[in-house]
């Protein structure tokens, strides 16, 4: 079952939030935090109990699919920026901010890219490419995920760490601050980020991870290049063990770079939890409560962002790595699948309550 069929299978009278309940954007604010989460624009567009939602309890939304570079340029030079377009104009309609995601992914390149990497053009087609969308939205955007998943030991690297892409092996290790300087000139306002996982288990390979990436970032930093953030994917498994020391020691150094911390897709996999609604509900929560315990002890986390709003547009619906053997459908956002609010969104609340003032 895909989202989109889940979604429009919903009726418009399924909404039932507590009127009385503060939006989760005020209680984030209230310490300096942006909330928010992805969406796709067909989610929108088909469900406006959803729209209604996301526009009452998110300050900044992020594409899910849109920004992507198959969805924007399908062809070389062809771009089709029309479903982007309607995303950034509910985003205003709705005084949300954006956190747009993302412009260079070795996963998901259309494949007309192979043959123009091959014969020597990355360059041209990456400056081509990030002038073309970062320019388009230049000075109505907060943030742009520049880079995502660069670096993990657990797969093939080069010799400074940086995954062996078609990226990497086209363009040199220099394709990091290339594509980040590109993205400055064409939107001299917006933070750029790099965006990655797993970053927070106590697993040594993870300590490898962490410590890659302080490294690297610290060449960068050295270098001038405009890196302004970072982003922790956080799809939380908890039956692996979090790191809590390594990790807010990593977080402490990103912090000492100048950089601001972005968890920008926030869910919890339950697959491993009760088939008991209830009772996987308050699990869930209890995760969700100990790890942004951990992560907003951190005052250069700013933003918290959801991959989804509810469980009726998780990708777990439709991914092996979030099925549960039972058959059972995933519950790790905040709402439900009939849009109420759930144990995690009280977690959630509790812990932008009691975090440190930005």
């Amino acid at each position: 079952m895909i989202r989109r069929d889940f979604i429009g299978g919903l009726s418009s009278a399924a909404l039932h939030w507590p009127p009385a309940a503060t939006p989760l954007h005020e209680v984030a604010a209230s310490r300096g935090i942006m909330f928010g989460s992805e969406i796709t624009w067909p989610e929108i567009l088909s469900h406006p109990d959803y729209a209604r939602l996301v526009a009452r309890e998110c300050a900044i939304v992020t594409p899910g699919l849109e920004a992507k570079w198959p969805a924007v340029e399908p062809a070389e030079g062809i771009f089709r920026f029309g479903p982007l377009d309607n995303f950034v104009g509910f985003a205003r309609r709705n005084g949300l901010r954006l956190h747009m995601h993302n412009l260079i992914w070795a996963v998901g390149l259309p494949a007309w890219t192979t043959q123009a990497l091959a014969d020597g053009r990355g360059g041209t087609i990456m400056q081509a490419h990030i002038a073309a969308e970062v320019g388009r939205y230049r000075g109505s955007t907060d943030s742009w995920d520049v880079i995502n998943e660069l670096a993990d030991p657990r797969w093939p690297s080069a010799p400074e760490g940086i995954c062996n892409t078609p990226w990497r092996r086209a363009l040199g290790a220099n394709f990091v601050a290339e594509s980040l300087r590109e993205a400055r000139a064409a939107d001299p306002g917006a933070r750029l980020l790099i965006n990655d996982d797993d970053l927070e288990y106590d697993a040594p390979d993870r300590d490898r991870k962490r410590g890659l990436y302080v490294r690297l970032i610290e060449g960068w930093m050295k270098q001038g290049v405009p890196l302004g953030g970072f982003g922790l994917e956080a799809h939380i498994k908890p039956w692996l063990p979090i790191a809590e020391v390594q990790y807010r020691r990593f977080l402490r150094d990103l912090a000492g770079f100048g950089l601001k911390i972005y968890v920008t897709e926030f869910d919890v996999c339950d697959r491993e939890m009760p088939a008991d609604i209830p009772a996987r509900d308050v699990a869930v929560a209890e995760v969700t409560r100990r790890y942004l315990d951990i992560v907003l002890d951190e005052p250069a986390v700013c933003a918290v962002i959801t991959w989804g709003l509810y469980d009726g547009a998780t990708w777990m619906l439709h991914d092996a790595a979030g099925r549960r053997a039972d058959g059972l459908p995933p519950r790790p956002l905040p709402y439900d699948a009939w849009l109420r609010p759930k144990p995690m969104r009280a977690a959630m609340a509790a812990s932008f309550r009691s975090a440190r003032q930005r």
